[in-house]
């Protein structure tokens, strides 16, 4: 999946789905656009609990609620490194092809 903010939505399901066959690609694209709404609201549900279990539920007192919201910045920090780790670890470069005879037989991206 492409970084939400630096293309256009429209280019990212036909780059996602691309890998995937005609019929089913319907059933992709649908994980796909699941996908792109659930997780930004379990990550903002996340890190609002966390901030609010670190003080920022106490309006009043500055200290507290600067005390939340560093740690809903720092955990949103690590969850993007974990994901950053696991995209450099997981993700493979096509390899170039020798001949454009073999172009059809291209191993897909995985998505």
């Amino acid at each position: 999946m492409t970084p939400r903010l630096t293309t256009v939505p429209a280019t990212e399901d036909v780059l996602d789905t691309r890998a995937v066959q005609a019929p089913p690609a319907w059933k992709a694209s649908g994980i796909v656009n699941t996908s792109y709404q659930v997780g930004p609201a379990l990550g903002l549900a996340a890190m609002t609990a966390l901030a609010t279990s670190q003080g920022a539920d106490r309006l009043g007192d500055a200290v507290a609620l600067t005390d939340g919201y560093s740690a809903a910045f720092l955990g949103a920090a690590g969850i993007a490194a974990a994901g950053g780790l696991l995209a450099a670890a997981l993700l493979r470069v096509p390899k170039p092809v020798a001949d454009a005879a073999r172009d059809d037989h291209r191993e897909p991206i995985a998505a």
